[in-house]
């Protein structure tokens, strides 16, 4: 089992890097990307919707905004049914960025596959997917969280 555990912690890292290479350029940190792909996946949502699904405070969603609305990634609007709800959504640059990083990952990691014998990626995706199964909700193995530290 430790050699097991020991395997995950490297692709941990591993993991890590390709998500952290995939931004490099891109004049962004993996905090903003991951609340512009939280708001991808959501649409339009308020920002104490995306702060739950981050797993983070409010304020920290308010300072990432501030961040990404300032560089041209993000708009924000006031909600006409309660003026009091702040309404995020990724402009389109936003949504480029997204889409930027998660080819730029795919590419990666299709190449680390594609360096496997045949076998080797059979019994990796099959490793995979249960232990994703095994993990069930508990640890966020929804597309937003993958790969994400």
């Amino acid at each position: 089992m430790n050699e097991a555990v020991d395997a995950l912690m490297a692709t941990t890292r591993l993991l890590v890097g390709v998500a952290t290479r995939a931004l490099e350029d891109l004049g962004m940190t993996l905090p903003q990307f991951r609340l512009l792909l939280v708001l991808d996946e959501l649409g339009p949502s308020a920002g104490t919707v995306a702060a739950g699904r981050l797993g983070t405070a409010a304020s920290s969603v308010t300072r990432l905004g501030d961040q990404l609305e300032a560089s041209g990634h993000l708009t924000r609007r006031r909600d006409p049914a309660n003026r009091s709800v702040v309404v995020l959504e990724p402009s389109a640059a936003g949504r480029a960025v997204v889409d930027t990083v998660l080819t730029r990952r795919r590419d990666a990691l299709a190449e680390l596959v594609a360096r496997l014998p045949p076998e080797q990626r059979t019994a990796l995706t099959a490793a995979l997917s249960a232990l994703r199964e095994a993990a069930g909700a508990d640890y966020g193995t929804g597309p937003v969280e993958l790969m994400t530290p």
